[in-house]
């Protein structure tokens, strides 16, 4: 049977055309790799939403969103079919989700909490200004909406939208109501969107230059903590845990040495395609980076090997074009910057090191290069820092040329 279009409707009433849907998802199943007990386990949720889509009325009989949610927050909670398969709730999501997929439409997302239709519009505006003027990744500007909508639904609700109503004075009394539920380096990240916000406004004509500046500015602590950093051995450690004699021990691998080798972020391994890397100049181009500029970078003969031998030995085989896709269902696909995660989370579980991030790896890169020598100019153009004050932080930890520099203590004895 050939893929529905989107928005699939029963023809009649009739069960058979259950069946031919059910093959079809069973085909769509096998082709995006899925092992029997999964494929299974996803058949059984299919036969048992197709069962319930068939009782409702004919103008309601549609594979869409929509509906699914009906089927998740009203029948399945009250659900008392004969057989009604899994409603193990993440099993069931996932299994119709790969429907929605068959049927040409994006995935199901957990229905969040709408802002109001005037708050909304500010944010779709301010949210092109953050993108056209500012030039800010997806992951910022969407912690930024985020931001301005809590402030602005807080404010004003399902009123007008009245900006002289921004005032220092309310501006401190959100941000003190809010400091409680939060540490203090994110109430820094909420001080940081409304500021940006109110420069959109200031762009755009609606507030004046000194408001931002009334915003309290919470303490910043980071410059006393010394930046968490692997030292030589424990580097070593680290990357001995991965399995490179598997498929999927080979990928890891090879994204391990990418943030390792060059200090890449998640997002920036995640997104690396394969025409992104200059085999005869040994050079990788990353266009899908933090600040959405164009960077080349070196490619260093460990990082270069991990990559040869999994592209050759260990990557299925698959028309994507990115470096690093899937090895379990959906087979073939990109890898999320939380595959990436997971893979360096559990390779420090394996070498029994502490988890923090996988940031740690980005700062054993700058603390490595500075103990080897390299100016901060040099450390912030690997590692792409906009500002050489964000490198700045990383000569704490570079104790033995600063014994060199360190005065002695008044009173210290001969």
């Amino acid at each position: 049977m050939k893929e529905r279009a989107v928005g699939y409707q029963f023809r009649h009433n009739s069960i058979g055309d259950i069946p031919e849907f059910i093959d079809a998802f069973d085909r769509h199943l096998e082709m995006r790799g899925y092992q029997h007990s999964s494929g299974h386990a996803y058949l059984t949720v299919a036969n048992h939403f197709v069962y319930w889509l068939g009782a409702r009325p004919f103008e309601e009989r549609k594979l869409n969103k929509e509906t699914i949610q009906i089927f998740l927050r009203e029948h399945l909670p009250v659900c008392q079919c004969s057989k009604p398969g899994s409603k193990d709730i993440k099993t069931v999501c996932a299994a119709l989700n790969q429907m929605l997929l068959m049927c040409g439409e994006v995935r199901s997302r957990k229905i969040k909490e709408a802002a109001p239709p005037k708050v909304q519009a500010v944010i779709d505006h301010f949210d092109e200004y953050l993108l056209n003027v500012c030039g800010l990744s997806d992951a910022t500007r969407w912690y930024h909406r985020r931001h301005v909508q809590m402030f602005l639904s807080w404010l004003f609700g399902d009123l007008p939208l009245v900006f002289t109503r921004i005032t220092p004075q309310v501006l401190c009394r959100y941000v003190t109501a809010i400091a409680g539920d939060y540490r203090p380096g994110s109430i820094g990240v909420f001080v940081y969107s409304l500021r940006t916000f109110l420069k959109y406004l200031q762009f755009t004509g609606h507030a004046t230059p000194p408001v931002a500046a009334m915003i309290p500015r919470p303490p910043n602590w980071s410059t006393a903590r010394m930046p968490q950093a692997l030292n030589r051995s424990e580097l070593n450690l680290f990357l001995s845990v991965f399995e490179c004699a598997t498929a999927v021990g080979k990928r890891d691998y090879a994204m391990a040495r990418c943030l390792t080798d060059l200090g890449l972020r998640c997002r920036e391994v995640a997104n690396m395609q394969l025409n992104a890397i200059d085999w005869h100049q040994g050079e990788l181009h990353l266009t899908q980076t933090k600040s959405r500029r164009e960077d080349v970078l070196p490619i260093p003969e460990t990082m270069a090997e991990a990559l040869l031998s999994y592209l050759r030995y260990g990557r299925p085989g698959t028309d994507s074009r990115a470096v690093f896709v899937h090895h379990r269902p959906p087979v073939g696909q990109s890898v999320t910057n939380t595959t990436v995660r997971g893979a360096i989370r559990r390779a420090f579980s394996r070498a029994g090191l502490p988890w923090s991030g996988t940031h740690i790896l980005r700062n054993t890169v700058a603390t490595h290069l500075l103990e080897a020598g390299a100016s901060l100019k040099e450390i912030a153009d690997v590692l792409r820092h906009r500002s050489i004050d964000t490198t700045k932080s990383y000569t704490r930890v570079d104790l033995s040329h600063l014994a060199h520099v360190a005065l002695p203590w008044p009173g210290r004895l001969p």
